[in-house]
């Protein structure tokens, strides 16, 4: 079971590896949509890895009756976890990275839905990507970070 777990945690590991290079690759060559995607991927599974380490996966989809995840209702729930004073969430998650993750998503947002319906720039997209490359790599240090304590905790325990 031991060796499993490592297994999953190094293709886990590989595969950010090659994400992030990905999305630099896409940076360097003005592939901004595609930069962006990576952007919200990466951000979409590092709110869920947040939920399943911080043991409120399994509450987190019985409070959603049915409804799919949202990186909205994750970030959303991974707040109130860091609201409570004395919870390892607070140490990691109580500054502004989650606020901005939200704003960045309704930027994203906005401008996937109206792709066709509105005058786009390569500046803009540039912009929108180079802050969600900044939002996702400050996630995924911060779920790192998150992950470790959890894990010394339990062992502690």
């Amino acid at each position: 079971m031991e060796n499993e777990t490592k297994s999953a945690n190094m293709q886990k590991y590989e595969n950010y590896k090659e994400q992030f290079k990905r999305l630099n690759m896409a940076m360097s060559h003005n592939f901004y949509l595609e930069a962006i995607f990576i952007c919200y991927a990466i951000m979409e599974d590092r709110t869920e890895s947040i939920l399943r380490h911080a043991d409120e996966w399994e509450k987190y989809v019985n409070s959603r009756k049915g409804h799919g995840s949202t990186i909205d209702s994750k970030v959303r729930r991974i707040k109130k976890l860091a609201e409570q004073r004395g919870m390892i969430a607070n140490k990691y998650f109580s500054d502004s990275v989650l606020d901005e993750i939200l704003i960045w998503k309704d930027k994203r947002n906005s401008l996937i839905h109206a792709l066709m319906k509105q005058e786009l720039t390569t500046e803009g997209l540039a912009e929108l990507a180079l802050e969600g490359k900044t939002l996702a790599r400050s996630l995924t240090n911060k779920s790192g970070s998150f992950t470790k304590a959890i894990e010394k905790k339990k062992q502690n325990c």
